[in-house]
């Protein structure tokens, strides 16, 4: 029966041609060559992925340990310098106290004097310790320069642990032995940390010189102390040995230590062996399948045909046209759809057209328009042939107006497969989403033009309002006349810090408000916030502080403006919700994020507290903590959520603690550019307490003689008149003009020390009359007056060649100032 049912497969298999027995026998042998060679690939893998993992572990534990040692080397000159300053008042335990020593790494300190007697240890000493006998005090007694040295493993006596004893000589004023300063470094401390390095194998500190292992991991007392047998071999400043074991060693360049890393061979190459096993099982599997694979191919002729019918219905009732051409340029298929969606005739396709027919009727029917009107590119690759790398895809409207979307796929025996898809809808709804789009940017920037024009709209009579208030307070006024100027004043600022923090959400929503990098002082920055809040915390009775630690880098890279900003919102929330007690401003550094640092603000009040509820929502826009905080203290609701924008465009995060009744404290942090710049002292002083002089406001210098010519141009008549009195106030003589052509014909007809130029005004603007300014020659000082306070005017201004720049409002101080530097320059 077993040689009948052979004969048979003999002969089915011999039906189907000797191709088939090839093909088999070529699968059989391709199979069994990936599976060898995949075992030989995954042997060589193995040894060379341990090798590099252990040489890049060996380099990486190199860097890792000489910086440790660089740590303690620094702590023994330190310490050594230290002690040699001052050595009667010198206090080791205190010393090191002082300098977060003694934990982790470093278990003890000693200074040893020249007959090896302890003098000072950071361990508590009973009676007299004679360490001469000690192989660290010797070498350093004889020793002729200043080496560290890295002493054998050794039991302490007093710290009753294994440690490196690590020393340095002490040199007295002759240039004489005068003692060794000792710091131990412990060996559980290093072994843990090599064992928290790798899951396998074991990693050795061995004596470049002496070969003798100092730590080991996993923890082998055993071999701690003694040499290894390995080190002998151990020639190069790195390499890698083979054999049991695969040993990566790395010589440290500053210290006379090896690190090594070794895995048994055997358990490397353990997964090898398990897979050669199952690939050789997988081998037989693989071949039997082959061999029912050949017998099934047979049947699967039949199916093949079944599907081939099956594909072609599926082709004809498909919503895609499909076509192919091949070499030759025939068309062995083309469904119903192509023929549908190109609009071919029945006679023509009755007799079976090539592609090249198929193109000559499109032509001759316009299918690509007019001759004359369609792109000669086009044509002539319509007229090649119609296929090529040029057009592989495109879309083309047809003369019926439907849209065709065409691609062209070939293939490597240099036949190609072209699909139709009919794309009309589609590009009808892509037209309504552009429409769209286009009308919703058009409203974007309408918001914005409106929101710049109603800045400036609403800043040109705020100017006139607190301009003229500002010169109502500096009168001889009744106390209830002043006491009604003052509200003037109070509501007035109130409102422009509405509408600054309108414009400031307005830009952060529509992503258009960018930072500005540039290096600050930290300690300034936070002193002119506080400089600007401290006439509201004096007049509420508030005490404000101002702390900064010392290791708070003095210099720092990021945005300024922007930081103040910051600090400025909560430090003037804390004012506003705090009748008595105190507001504080601290910052700290958190940490060094590769060159950069991480500083942490917080503003903390004694004021109504916020209930849990309130602080999930105190951060969203037009929020506060509940609706009688809105009525009792007003505001709008932007500063905290502008803020929150702030500092996240900062790469920080910032929240809230807060307790009713007790306070609050704003938290967040920021990540700056650091600079090469010392470190200062701390600044932790109390900074214009309740009732300081220093809190009052600049005064106005008194009235002056006939000073410098300004001449003014400016073209609202509330705004002239307050610029004028203004400047009047301040000692100089104004000539005043109501637009940017007469400022210039002003220019060409008289002498003036400087001008005072509004942006908007009619004819000529400010801008364009500086130009006109700029182009005589006449160097006359500009300062611009301009009610709008976006970055790209302040960028307009100067660019321009304006000198400075005061932004309504006005204030006298700011507009004297601006004058003043600029008549200085």
């Amino acid at each position: 029966m077993p040689a009948k049912r052979a004969f048979a497969i003999w002969r089915l298999l011999s039906g189907s041609g000797v191709w088939h027995f090839a093909l088999i026998a070529a699968a059989l042998g391709l199979t069994w060559a990936f599976l060898i060679g995949d075992l030989r690939q995954q042997y060589r893998d193995s040894i060379a992925g341990t090798q590099r993992e252990t040489t890049a572990l060996a380099r990486g534990l190199a860097e890792t340990t000489t910086s440790s040692f660089d740590i303690v080397d620094q702590t023994l000159r330190d310490m050594r310098d230290a002690y040699v300053r001052d050595p009667d008042r010198f206090v080791l335990k205190a010393w090191m106290d002082a300098h977060s020593f003694g934990t982790g790494l470093i278990i003890q300190a000693t200074i040893v004097g020249v007959d090896g007697v302890v003098l000072q240890s950071s361990l508590p000493l009973s009676g007299r310790v004679d360490l001469s006998d000690r192989e660290h005090v010797r070498v350093q007694k004889e020793s002729t320069t200043d080496e560290l040295f890295i002493s054998q493993p050794v039991l302490g006596r007093i710290s009753n642990k294994k440690s490196l004893n690590i020393t340095r000589k002490i040199v007295g004023p002759a240039g004489d032995y005068a003692g060794t300063v000792v710091v131990s470094a412990g060996l559980d401390y290093m072994t843990r940390f090599l064992e928290s390095l790798t899951t396998r194998g074991s990693i050795t500190l061995t004596g470049a010189i002496d070969g003798i292992v100092r730590a080991r991991a996993p923890a082998d007392n055993d071999v701690i102390g003694v040499r290894d047998p390995d080190a002998v071999a151990w020639t190069k400043p790195a390499g890698v040995l083979i054999g049991e074991r695969i040993v990566s060693y790395q010589r440290l360049a500053k210290y006379p230590l090896i690190v090594s890393v070794s895995m048994e061979s055997a358990e490397v190459l353990r997964e090898y062996h398990r897979d050669r096993k199952r690939n050789l099982e997988a081998g037989a599997e693989i071949s039997v399948m082959f061999i029912s694979i050949g017998i099934l191919m047979l049947a699967q002729r039949r199916r093949l045909l079944r599907s081939r019918a099956a594909l072609t219905a599926t082709l004809e009732n498909i919503s895609q046209g499909i076509l192919m051409v091949d070499k030759k340029g025939e068309v062995p298929v083309i469904n119903r759809r192509a023929v549908e969606l190109l609009g071919l005739p029945g006679a023509l396709m009755d007799r079976n057209p090539s592609f090249r027919e198929i193109l000559a009727y499109q032509l001759a029917t316009n299918e690509f328009g007019r001759t004359e009107d369609a792109n000669p590119d086009f044509l002539r690759f319509v007229e090649s042939g119609g296929v090529g790398e040029h057009y592989t895809v495109y879309e083309r409207v047809r003369p019926n107006g439907s849209t065709l979307e065409i691609r062209t796929h070939e293939l490597p025996d240099g036949s190609a497969v072209r699909t139709y898809s009919d794309t009309t809808e589609r590009r009808r709804n892509e037209t309504a989403l552009e429409a769209a789009r286009d009308a919703a940017e058009a409203g974007a920037k309408a918001r914005s033009e409106f929101i710049a024009v109603m800045s400036h709209e609403i800043r040109t009579p705020l100017n006139g309002i607190l301009g003229v208030a500002e010169l109502l307070q500096d009168m001889n006024l009744g106390p209830r006349a002043a006491e009604y100027v003052g509200v003037i004043m109070a509501s007035g600022s109130h409102l422009l810090h509405i509408i600054n923090d309108v414009l400031d959400f307005s830009a952060l929503d529509a992503a258009r408000l960018s930072l500005e990098e540039g290096l600050f002082d930290i300690r300034e920055v936070m002193r002119q916030a506080v400089a600007v809040i401290s006439h509201q915390a004096a007049a509420k009775g508030l005490a404000l502080t101002l702390d900064v630690e010392a290791n708070v880098p003095e210099q720092v890279s990021g945005d300024a403006q922007r930081l103040r900003q910051i600090v400025l919102n909560l430090a003037g929330n804390g004012i506003k919700f705090t009748e008595k007690g105190s507001i504080r401003i601290a910052v700290a550094r958190l940490r060094d994020e590769d060159g950069d640092v991480r500083l942490a603000f917080s503003v903390a009040d004694t004021g109504i507290g916020i209930s849990a509820e309130a602080q999930g929502r105190l951060f969203n826009e037009f929020t506060q903590g509940d609706s009688s905080i809105r009525r009792r203290f007003g505001g709008s609701g932007l500063g905290l959520a502008i803020s929150r924008r702030l500092v996240e465009m900062m790469d920080g995060h910032i929240s809230v603690e807060s307790v009713p009744g007790v306070g609050s404290t704003f938290r967040f942090d920021l990540r700056l550019r650091r600079a090469a710049t010392p470190e200062v002292a701390p600044l932790a002083e109390p900074v214009l307490p309740m009732g300081a002089a220093s809190a009052d406001p600049p005064a106005i210098p008194p009235q002056q003689p006939a000073g410098p010519r300004i001449l003014l141009a400016e073209d609202n008549d509330t705004n002239r008149f307050v610029a004028t009195r203004m400047l009047e106030r301040l000692g100089y003589q104004v000539f005043s003009v109501t637009n940017g052509a007469a400022a210039v014909e002003a220019v060409r007809n008289d002498a003036y020390d400087l001008i005072v130029m509004d942006m908007m005004m009619p004819e000529i603007d400010g801008i364009t009359a500086t130009r006109l300014i700029r182009a005589m020659p006449s160097s006359i000082p500009i300062v611009g007056l301009t009610a709008n306070v976006s970055r790209s005017d302040e960028e307009a201004c100067l660019a321009a060649g304006m000198d400075a720049f005061v932004t309504k409002p006005v204030k006298s101080v700011n507009l004297d100032a601006a004058v003043r530097a600029a008549l200085a320059r």
